[in-house]
């Protein structure tokens, strides 16, 4: 089976590379050198997503502190040159992470993300970049940052246990359709990313509080719907992979894996509330 995320899928490549290579020892008892490696436990895996995760809230507290009492209210004409330092402080911060979240995704496609160090790069520099735009969404609609989170957290949950009690399964035809629309996702967000340097809009995406066009909905919807049904691939990677006696240090991959989906759903779920808000 393979997954939707790219870390994940070469987390499982590399497990078999590993098993080649321990062939080489031979038989116990002809041994050239003993192999010293510590399995990995679906524990591991989830001592490792909290920290991810925590190290993602703590950081976008900071960018959060930093825009949210400092908006301008609706109307005003201005603001004092300490607000705009704040916010043009946070601002970096947020393009910082976001360029340094881009960086590593597209690294985990080609290699699994098994450095304790990368992996926190990443979950902070998102964090930086979640809490600036999520102040932003908040001042605009009040309590949509809760129902966000919340909504985060019910579909993770809902999804586990759907996988837990066997509801629903990983199959080869599930997967190629998750892998195949992955790839038509990410094609599709960065078309939009590099018009939107160039100043064009697409209009794939609707801005807060403007009117919202079918297809919109449609691209919205399907988005966060295949971001939720992506973790049922994770959750068996991981389970295959604990099973299988991978590396200790291939619960990273995994723990890398599950805060990249938790936060790509999270940022779906913020853009999908604010169009009912705004239509």
């Amino acid at each position: 089976m393979q997954s939707g995320n790219s870390s994940l899928r070469n987390m499982m490549k590399n497990q078999h590379a590993d098993q080649r290579m321990g062939a080489a020892y031979g038989p116990y008892g002809q041994m050239t050198q003993a192999p010293q490696v510590e399995a990995m436990r679906i524990d591991d895996v989830i001592v490792r997503t909290v920290a991810l995760v925590a190290a993602t809230f703590v950081a976008a507290m900071v960018t959060w502190s930093m825009v949210y009492p400092n908006l301008p209210p609706e109307g005003a004409e201005f603001i004092t040159a300490e607000q705009q330092s704040a916010l043009n402080t946070a601002m970096t911060l947020g393009t910082i992470g976001m360029f340094v979240g881009l960086g590593v995704i597209i690294f985990s496609m080609f290699k699994p993300i098994t450095n304790p160090f990368v992996c926190f790069v990443y979950a902070i520099g998102q964090g930086l970049l979640l809490g600036g735009v999520s102040a932003f969404f908040e001042s605009r609609f009040e309590g949509i940052v809760v129902n966000a989170l919340l909504g985060t957290v019910l579909v993770f949950g809902g999804m586990l246990a759907l996988y837990k009690f066997r509801i629903l399964r990983n199959s080869p035809m599930f997967t190629k359709v998750m892998v195949g629309a992955g790839f038509g996702i990410f094609a599709l967000i960065m078309v939009n990313f590099v018009a939107g340097m160039f100043g064009a809009n697409l209009g794939l995406f609707a801005a807060p509080g403007e009117s919202v066009s079918a297809i919109q909905w449609i691209i919205a919807i399907g988005i966060t719907v295949w971001a939720a049904f992506s973790f049922i691939l994770d959750f068996d990677m991981i389970e295959q992979s604990a099973a299988a006696g991978a590396p200790k240090k291939f619960a990273w991959a995994g723990a890398f894996g599950l805060t990249a989906g938790l936060i790509f759903l999270y940022w779906n779920l913020l853009r999908l509330l604010s169009y009912f808000q705004g239509d």
